[in-house]
């Protein structure tokens, strides 16, 4: 559908991107590793017509090309099946560059998850063990434990 369409918005001098594949997975889709952000030409944001040019269809061609084109822009992915990996290219992505946590709440339970996923990995062949991956291991157990402590959760007595 349309709604998938990677293309300017354009009303008079202003100029907004419509960018779909940053949101897929809202919409049920598989989501991917989002494009670059193209330029808008910043000149174009915050005028309201009434200076300058009015001269739009030739002022914003290129845009204007890119919205008669836009059949051509769709992202359209395939619907979305299960749970996305934890090692989905954008999930490993996303922790890269992406403010992860917003409460402390939220970085000790990132924490301990992680830290699990790590623990699996190493012992299910996902990452080849080192000498030293059982020490390794176990001060790993031992932060996570740590983080459920520090939280109140540990119910063990």
């Amino acid at each position: 559908g349309q709604w998938c369409t990677r293309v300017p918005l354009i009303c008079f001098g202003t100029v907004e991107w419509h960018l779909p594949d940053r949101c897929l997975r809202q919409f049920g889709r598989e989501q991917c590793i989002p494009l670059e952000v193209p330029d808008s030409q910043r000149a174009f944001h915050g005028r309201d017509g009434r200076q300058g040019t009015r001269d739009w269809p030739t002022k914003l061609a290129k845009f204007i090309t890119i919205w008669e084109n836009r059949q051509s822009h769709d992202t359209v992915t395939p619907t979305q099946v299960g749970r996305m990996g934890y090692h989905d290219p954008y999930l490993d992505r996303y922790r890269q560059t992406s403010v992860r946590y917003m409460t402390p709440q939220g970085a000790a339970d990132g924490a301990l998850a992680d830290g699990i996923e790590r623990i699996k990995d190493m012992t299910t062949g996902r990452i080849e063990l080192g000498n030293e991956d059982v020490s390794f291991i176990r001060r790993m157990a031992n932060s996570l434990l740590g983080c459920i402590r520090a939280q109140g959760r540990d119910h063990r007595r």
